[in-house]
Parts: C-alpha cells; structure tokens; sequence
C-alpha cells in the first residue's frame, strides 16, 4: 500500500523523534453492546500497525485509548460536541453519519476527499457506492463507513400461527408487502385481530426514544420532508396530517400501541418482543444479535419466531420500506495526527475486520469482498437485511436535522398522548417555522 508505506517513511524519518510512542484516542459508541468491533477493529488496526513499524526497524509504536460506549446516543454525542469545543485529545469519532451535517457545518471535522483519494485503489473502491452519500456535507467526505444496517419489520410467526395462517402464508408475506401487495392498514386490522384473540397483548412496538426509525413510517404515507437540491425541509400539512393521524390511532383509537410506549426503558421493549408478547416490532438487524447476547435466544429460536421485511407501505403514495443509519467514522478538525488517524481508519476497514463486526452485531456489508466471505453465506439476518438494502434510504447529512427531527418527535408524542392530529400538526409546523425559519417551506396551508 503506497500510501502506508508513506505515512510510515514520515514517521520513522523523524515527525515524531524523540518520542517512541504516539497516542491515538478513539470515542466510539454501541450503544448495543454486541457493536464492540466498532473500538476493538481500531485495535487490531494498531497492533498491525505496530508490527509493520517493528518489521521496518522502527522503534516507535502506536497506543490506542478511548473507549467504547454503551450508554445512549444522546449522551454519547453531548460528551463529543463537549470534546470538540473544548479540543480535548481525540483523535478518532464513530458515531452516527446524521451528525456529520452538524459537526462539519460547525467547523469540527475534517474533510477527507484527498485522503480518501490517496487510498482509493487500494481499500476505499470496494466500498458500497451508497453508503459515500451517507458521508458527505456539502459534497464533501467527511467520514468512512464503519458498518451499516437495515430495519426490519419483524413480524411474530408464532402469532400468525395461532391465528390459523399456514406455512406457505407466513412465507408469502415478506414479498406481499414487498410488492406492496399487504399495507400498513392490512397489517393494524391483524392486529386487531390479534390482541381482540388474546394471541399477543400488543399489536406493533415502535421505538420508545428519539431517533429515526419512525420516519419509516414517514416514507409509508409518501412524505419527503427534504429537499435535497435546494437543501430546505419540506412540511406538507395533509401528509403530516396522515402521519400523526396514525399515530394517534394506534395508541387511542386501534389500541394496538401502549400509549406510554415513548419513555418505557429499552429492556422493557426487547423483552415483550422476545418473548412474543407484540405481533410487529420495527427494529433492527443489530437486535438480532442483541437477542442472543443479551436476552438468551438462540438462532433457531429467532428464525423460528420471526420473518423478516419492510415496513409496509401506507398509502399509493408511499412505498415498502427500510432505513439505514451506517455509523461512520470522523476525525476532528484540532487532531494532532490526521494521516496517523486515517491510517488506522483504513486499515480497520479491512474486509475480514468489518465482517467479524457484522457477524457479531447483526450489522450488513460496508464492502463488496464482505459477501464472498465464508461468514456471509452462513448468516441468516445479514443475508436477511441484506435483500432489504434495495426499500432502504438515509435521513439527510443537514446540519439542521437534530433540530428538525426533535420538533417531530415532540410532535408524535403529542399525538400518541391524544392530543388532536390537526392540532399536532399546527402546533409542529410552528415550531419548525420558529427553529428551521427559512430553511423550511410549507405546502397545503
């Protein structure tokens, strides 16, 4: 690798002299604990370092601190925009590619286009082309993909069962809603159906914190709520209005939705979803793993309880869905070592370091070498999420999409307290004007 061998020349020449040890630091973060890997490839990428600068007769070595954290995401992003202010030592990020648009636009990252050019021959070609537009700003690369993943509709075989579905129906249904064949108003009559028959005590669990997973939904009734030209959010009022409306009705009026879902702590969630207690959960991939780390289920047990496939489209409008949320990897702006932190990124992105993450954490392939790997073929959800990459699509890399999207989940929760839908959209659409002002437009009022 040309560029290894460079890096490697500089530094034995004398960038770093009189000191036998360079200390990179890396925050990374799970929250799930199964995403390890995404801490511990960094470690292997310095231990291999190492032994190359050991072959070069170079006494100098690379040392790698941080930490790996399994709180949650917003304390996790608090202490890194807290590092970034106050240029504490940190050399590495991992978190999510939705805070890039932020962090770049606040002057914190570095912009990558020339270094991943350098490297392109040699690792960054194989990467999945998609998954670049997910680390961009403005047109500019500010991260690497660390691993992505899809979120899947699961949906309780066992349930289906008991209410009288044979084996070749539970099959069919991953390609009925696929094609569209099965909506998101067919499944809540099943629902129904099957809390009225006391098969499950819930019909669907969505997430119960701020995050992205209820967009899904979003792109069920058809919204877009960004335009990516003009790099301006978009409210229409009758398709929010659709939105919340069936966020009220699955918690006030169908019942089929624990009105104080939002808040019910995350051990509570998984639990009732593993043990049979909801008829759909939109989750993903990475809970597969979690569920036989964390909640003692085996593989046989979740193939057997779970089919896999998008969220069912709502309206003519909307569409079979899933979304992807790739974590990535960032290197601050205040960094002493750019080359030396990049370098490490590069070679923790070697195909057989993303694929023991993928295997352990339930994520998908960043790269195209990832599917010809042994692992791959054996793994039920990675080839599971994989078929579902095709329904999948990103929230957008906008420095303003933290703002937008916590308008938007005060708002759900608005709606599933009961308040009225069309007071909940008013009530958002001024906020949003408020916080976004002219980087939002409004259509239909």
């Amino acid at each position: 690798m040309r560029k290894l061998l460079l890096v490697l020349l500089i530094l034995i020449a004398g960038v770093f002299l009189f000191s036998k040890e360079v200390v990179i630091t890396a925050w990374t973060v799970g929250p799930d604990n199964p995403s390890f890997y995404r801490f511990d490839n960094l470690k292997t990428a310095v231990e291999r370092l190492n032994k190359i600068l050991k072959a070069a007769g170079s006494d100098l070595r690379v040392k790698l601190e941080g930490y790996f954290d399994t709180t949650n995401w917003s304390d996790f992003k608090q202490k890194v925009v807290f590092g970034f202010q106050s240029k504490q030592k940190v050399d590495i990020i991992c978190s999510g590619h939705d805070d890039l648009g932020a962090w770049a636009n606040a002057g914190y990252l570095l912009e990558l286009d020339d270094l991943v050019k350098e490297y392109w021959d040699s690792t960054y070609y194989d990467i999945i082309p998609s998954l670049w537009e997910a680390c961009k700003f403005k047109g500019k690369i500010y991260a690497i993909p660390q691993d992505t993943e899809a979120r899947p509709f699961y949906i309780n075989k066992i349930a289906l069962k008991k209410l009288g579905w044979s084996d070749e129906e539970i099959n069919a249904l991953p390609e009925k809603i696929a094609k569209g064949e099965f909506t998101l108003f067919d499944f809540v009559k099943l629902a129904k159906k099957a809390k009225e028959a006391g098969v499950v005590e819930w019909g669907l669990y969505h997430r119960p914190k701020m995050g992205i997973d209820y967009f899904q939904i979003f792109t069920s009734f058809g919204v877009d709520f960004y335009d990516e030209n003009k790099g301006v959010y978009v409210f229409d009022y009758a398709k929010m209005k659709e939105v919340y409306e069936f966020f009220y009705k699955l918690t006030n009026v169908w019942k089929i939705t624990p009105k104080n879902i939002i808040g019910t702590p995350w051990t509570s969630i998984h639990k009732d979803v593993t043990g049979g207690k909801v008829l759909a959960w939109m989750g993903g991939t990475w809970n597969w793993a979690e569920y036989k780390k964390d909640f003692g289920k085996t593989e046989e047990e979740l193939q057997s309880m779970f089919l896999i496939a998008p969220t069912p489209k709502a309206t003519a409008e909307g569409k079979p869905n899933t979304l992807s949320h790739p974590v990535v990897y960032m290197i601050p702006k205040h960094t002493k070592y750019p080359e030396l932190a990049f370098l490490i990124i590069t070679l923790a992105t070697a195909p057989e370091l993303n694929m023991r993450h993928a295997v352990e954490s339930g994520h998908l392939p960043i790269r195209w070498q990832e599917t010809v790997l042994p692992e791959y073929g054996k793994d039920f959800i990675m080839m599971q999420g994989t078929k579902l990459l095709p329904f999948s699509s990103f929230v957008p890399n906008d420095d303003k999409f933290n703002d937008f999207n916590r308008v938007i989940f005060e708002g759900l929760q608005m709606a599933e307290s009961g308040m009225d839908p069309e007071k909940v959209v008013d009530n958002v659409a001024k906020r949003l004007k408020t916080v976004l002002k002219d980087r939002i437009v409004f259509v239909g009022k």
